[in-house]
This record gives structure tokens, C-alpha cells and sequence, in this order.
């Protein structure tokens, strides 16, 4: 939960802190109108090169980001817990029995137990679709572990599609700073010629130095993280979902509750393995 606030600082104090110590004035780096240019751009582009399912997942991550880790011990014993209640009473009282958990998830007495599981949609929605396509009693012809897979790649194949456009938007990201720079030589080359104020001359060439300075930043030091984070987030949803799928396999197969718990446990990675006392 501190590190990205920690990483964050680090990158602001190596840049800003660094500047000084070379003997710069902050002011010097402040020209809004490059911001306007490279920013603007980078979102123009953002939003015309993408559908708007991907806005929203940005919105999604971005929140996820600086909220913390949303994949965690807590997590995956609190998905178990859940798992290994709907399956004892499926065991105790029949598959029907389900339904009104399925249907209502938010008022049901069982997932009400397990908040962190109604707030991560995704999985939520892995559980009820999956539950609910057992309560239609599929014909055994049906490879349920197939449709399980099919589902966990298409699901992350989705999410992998936000951390693809907004990697490409930072590598596009020099080029628009580069832009700015362009524009910001086009008006130094106006003050050339007659009597030709040096001060301003170089105060014209610093601001389009700083254009380049301010794409090449934003690219390597603000985006290309956020991108790794998310494609860090998006392994472990799918590890979270993989070990979902191991549980819901066992018990679509006829195998105990405990048995099932125990190969959706042996699913979990290392980093956040949880005791057999569940």
C-alpha cells in the first residue's frame, strides 16, 4: 500500500531535487502552454484511438493504482470462504438452493460475509455466471473445464487491452514533447533578426527544450509504471480467477467440499499462500 506513495516521491524528488542541486530554478520548467500541447494531445489521441469500454477500465486501474493492491491474502481466503459456503449447500440442500444467491448476490446472507469479493466485479461475476450455468444442470458432453478457461482468457484478454492503449500512448509521448519543441523553435525563429533580445531568445529555446524534456518524462517515469502496475494486476486477477476455476472444476465433478478447497488452495500462489485453517 506505501509503495507506489513512496516510488511516486522518489520519482519527484530525483527529477525536481536533482534540477536544483544543478543549480536550476523550478520556474523555468513551468510553461503551461507545452502541457496544453503534450497533454492534449496524448489524451486527443487516447480517447480517438480507443473504444469507451477502455476509457472506463483506465478510470478502473488508475483507481486500483493509487488505492493499492486490490489481489490480496485477505482476498483469496475470503473467495474460498465463499466458494467452500455455496458448496456445502449445494452438498446439504441441493444445487437449487443457490439460486436466490446467485440472483441477488448483494442480499444474500452468504456473500454478504465476503465484501471484498462483491467489490471486485469481475470475480463476482465469474462466480455467479458460473454457479448459475451449473444450475441449469449442463449435459455431462459439456467440457465445464474448458468453458472455464475460455472464459479466464477472454476476461483477461480484455483487461490486457488497457495497459496496450495506454502503452501506446507513452511511446507516442517523446514524439508529442518533440511537437511542442517544434513549435516552441517556430516562435524563437520570430524573434531572430533586428534588434534581437537575447533573453528572450533563450527563454524561448528553454521552453522548447522543455517541451522534448516533458514528453520523454511523462513517457519513462509517469505512464510506463502505471502500464507495468497494471499488467502486474491483470496476472493476478487471472491467478485469483485460475484458482476460482480449480475450486468450481472439483465441485462440478462430483468431489467433496474439502477436496475441493483443498485443489483451489493448491492453486494460490506462493506470495499469498493462506494456512489450511481456513
Amino acid at each position: 500500500m506505501f509503495a507506489k506513495p513512496i516510488g511516486i516521491l522518489v520519482i519527484t524528488l530525483s527529477f525536481f531535487g536533482g534540477f536544483l542541486l544543478m543549480g536550476g530554478n523550478l520556474l523555468s520548467l513551468w510553461h503551461p502552454s507545452e502541457l496544453v500541447v503534450i497533454l492534449g494531445l496524448a489524451l486527443g489521441t487516447f480517447l480517438a484511438s480507443t473504444p469507451v469500454y477502455i476509457w472506463w477500465r483506465s478510470f478502473y486501474f488508475l483507481g486500483r493504482y493509487f488505492s493499492g493492491e486490490k489481489v490480496t491474502r485477505s482476498l483469496y481466503s475470503d473467495t474460498l470462504g465463499l466458494l467452500n459456503e455455496l458448496a456445502r449447500l449445494s452438498r446439504s440442500s441441493g444445487v437449487l438452493a443457490l439460486e436466490k444467491h446467485i440472483v441477488s448476490p448483494e442480499t444474500s446472507a452468504i456473500f454478504k460475509q465476503y465484501p471484498a469479493v462483491l467489490k471486485h466485479k469481475d470475480l463476482k461475476k465469474f462466480i455467479i455466471d458460473n454457479f448459475s450455468y451449473l444450475l441449469l444442470n449442463p449435459p455431462k458432453s459439456q467440457k465445464f473445464d474448458e468453458y472455464l478457461e475460455d472464459q479466464i482468457h477472454d476476461i483477461v484478454t480484455s483487461m490486457g487491452e488497457v495497459p496496450k492503449a495506454v502503452g501506446k500512448v507513452a511511446d507516442w509521448l517523446p514524439g508529442f514533447g518533440i511537437v511542442a519543441a517544434v513549435l516552441g523553435v517556430i516562435l524563437t525563429m520570430e524573434l531572430l533578426g533586428g534588434d534581437m533580445d537575447v533573453a528572450k531568445i533563450g527563454t524561448a529555446i528553454g521552453a522548447a527544450l522543455v517541451g522534448t524534456l516533458t514528453g520523454v518524462f511523462m513517457a519513462f517515469a509517469v505512464l510506463a509504471p502505471f502500464v507495468h502496475a497494471m499488467e502486474v494486476m491483470i496476472r493476478q486477477d487471472a491467478a485469483l480467477l485460475d484458482m476460482t476455476s480449480a475450486f468450481m472444476s472439483a465441485f462440478a465433478n462430483g468431489v467433496s467440499p474439502n477436496i475441493a478447497l483443498e485443489i483451489g488452495r493448491q492453486r494460490i500462489p506462493p506470495d499469498f499462500e493462506i494456512p489450511r485453517e481456513l
